[in-house]
């Protein structure tokens, strides 16, 4: 569903060709230095609350934005089988507040953001 890297201090997050109409985009640039927190999310899907527009399987897959009653505005791509990141930026960046990702190993990836940002 997607390929997170690390190129030039910015996070690279490319979404799989299905997933663009929903996310709105083929990939997402996030500079480090806006990355405020990343948190590893045993269900990613349950963080997506709120109203959606994108693509959501009850119980199964979660892809597009979500905006929650507080008005933060999450960027999910996330299904059941698989962990995740959430990850919090300092401010809105491409219209979004928060990131919420199902990667194979989370913990891999938030230990690298986490590394490369120290």
């Amino acid at each position: 569903m997607i390929q997170t890297e690390i190129r030039d201090g910015i996070l690279v997050a490319t979404f799989a060709p299905w997933t663009r109409p929903f996310v709105r985009r083929a990939e997402m640039r996030v500079p480090l230095t806006a990355i405020r927190e990343v948190r590893v999310e045993a269900n990613p899907q349950a963080v997506a609350t709120g109203t959606h527009a994108g693509l959501l399987v009850s119980g199964f897959i979660k892809v597009g934005t979500w905006t929650g009653l507080n008005g933060v505005r999450r960027l999910v791509c996330a299904r059941r089988d698989l962990s995740g990141v959430r990850i919090v930026l300092t401010g809105r960046t491409e219209n979004v507040d928060e990131l919420v990702l199902s990667v194979p190993d989370a913990p891999g990836l938030q230990a690298e953001i986490m590394g490369a940002n120290a």
